[in-house]
């Protein structure tokens, strides 16, 4: 990779890759440090990393990062075996869908999240996210399905469904 092809990257991924970190930590300014931390490994290991691959480089060190902040921190987050019987919806009352989509997105364990945020957010190929996120393709498509049928679940118990918009 070329420092014009560098300078390139910056322009174009940096908001992508920002996106991608908040969607890791969770946290803002945490994400703004992981961008950073990103870009400067980019530029340490330039020589190589070809230029077309440089932002999938960038998103595979914002979750090697991020999970090494989550494996380092004090509060630990417990995995939903189910979604809690007591969520129950009125059917008259209305709800944001975003911020519905949030909390269903929130319920999900921190692996299935990226893979979703990347495969429908990010639009990557399952084997580029199997590559940024170091497992495999089938492993991949298991996360994406548990997490859109835990996604689904989840909304469903709200009172959204397809008939309700």
């Amino acid at each position: 990779m070329t420092q014009k092809e560098y300078n390139n990257g910056v322009r174009l991924w940096a908001d992508d890759v920002y996106r991608y970190a908040v969607q890791c930590c969770g946290d803002r300014e945490q994400s703004k440090d992981l961008v950073q931390d990103a870009f400067e490994a980019l530029w340490k290991n330039r020589s190589r990393v070809e230029g077309p691959k440089g932002k999938s480089f960038l998103l595979s060190v914002v979750h090697n990062k991020s999970m090494s902040l989550l494996r380092h921190a004090v509060v630990h987050e417990s995995v939903m075996a189910e979604m809690p019987q007591e969520i129950q919806a009125h059917p008259d009352e209305r709800f944001d869908l975003r911020e519905a989509l949030q909390q269903a997105l929130s319920q999900l364990p921190q692996i299935q999240r990226e893979a979703l945020q990347l495969k429908d957010v990010e639009g990557y190929s399952c084997q580029e996210i199997a590559e940024i996120l170091a497992i495999s393709e089938t492993q991949v498509t298991v996360y994406l399905y548990r997490a859109r049928v835990t996604m689904k679940r989840y909304l469903i118990a709200l009172g959204y469904d397809n008939n309700n918009r």
